[in-house]
């Protein structure tokens, strides 16, 4: 992981809603958008902040299903996290 990525991943991270809705993300796959604001209650808009910071970090992807948006966790950038990590031990 570049540092580039990883400053951008860490800032993703440092905020408390932003992690609060990673962590409900992470519970199940394709999480639609309307059942975070039960576990995060926000606005919309900044529902939709918070998800472009994730997004744009590449920690989670979105697609369309009907009308609904549905967010999942994308394992290969929390892989790549865990790997930095493990290597400053």
């Amino acid at each position: 992981m570049d540092s580039k990525s990883l400053v951008k991943l860490a800032k993703s991270l440092s905020d408390p809603t932003r992690l609060a809705l990673l962590q409900e993300i992470a519970k199940g796959t394709n999480k639609g958008c309307a059942d975070l604001f039960e576990f995060v209650p926000i606005s919309q808009p900044s529902m939709s902040q918070h998800l472009k910071a994730l997004s744009e970090a590449g920690l989670v992807e979105s697609r369309k299903e009907g009308r609904n948006m549905k967010v999942a966790i994308i394992e290969e950038k929390v892989k790549e996290l865990e790997d930095f990590l493990r290597s400053l031990r």
